[in-house]
């Protein structure tokens, strides 16, 4: 059976996260621990949470044209209000965005990443929103399984939407 897999453009709207700065770890633990640090100070129950229970990892899109060493893990916010220490406010713009699924083992996973890589290289219209304070998102569901709390190299299936800003070639010249 062919897999299908599919980049579409969706809109965004900004929002603001609660978030755990990480750096990324060969064992892929830096993005769990962040989670666990987050999970402490900010409870799924908090009154400040918004929208459905996911979680997010944030990658600053400049990054992607050398290597992604910085990321966030957060969750989405109606309000700030009182920030423990380690834990970082952040800004999220809206906008378009270039999206995929991923649901399935971690070479599904990266066929995604060459995907969607390869669509934005081939788009015409399409590029990467490099720009400084410009965050990509995978967005991760905590219901049923929140992968964040299994280590890397027990995840059997891999479930997170990757969300890259996006803007019109001509809007970078």
């Amino acid at each position: 059976m062919q897999e299908t897999i599919t980049v579409d453009l969706v809109e965004v709207s900004s929002f603001k996260a609660l978030a755990v700065r990480t750096g990324m770890t060969p064992d892929k633990s830096g993005t769990r621990f962040a989670w666990s640090k987050l999970a402490e100070h900010v409870p799924l129950d908090d009154a400040r949470l918004a929208g459905k229970p996911a979680a997010y990892v944030f990658i600053p899109q400049q990054q992607w044209n050398k290597q992604v060493d910085t990321l966030w893990v957060g969750l989405e916010v109606r309000e700030f209000g009182a920030v423990p220490d380690g834990i970082e406010k952040l800004a999220i713009n809206g906008g378009l965005c270039a999206s995929a699924r991923v649901l399935g083992d971690e070479a599904h996973m990266w066929r995604v990443y060459e995907t969607m890589f390869s669509w934005l290289e081939q788009s015409k219209d399409y590029e990467l929103d490099q720009r400084d304070g410009i965050f990509g998102m995978e967005t991760v569901p905590l219901e049923p399984l929140n992968a964040l709390t299994i280590p890397y190299k027990d995840i059997e299936t891999f479930n997170f939407t990757m969300l890259y800003p996006v803007r019109r070639k001509a809007e970078s010249r």
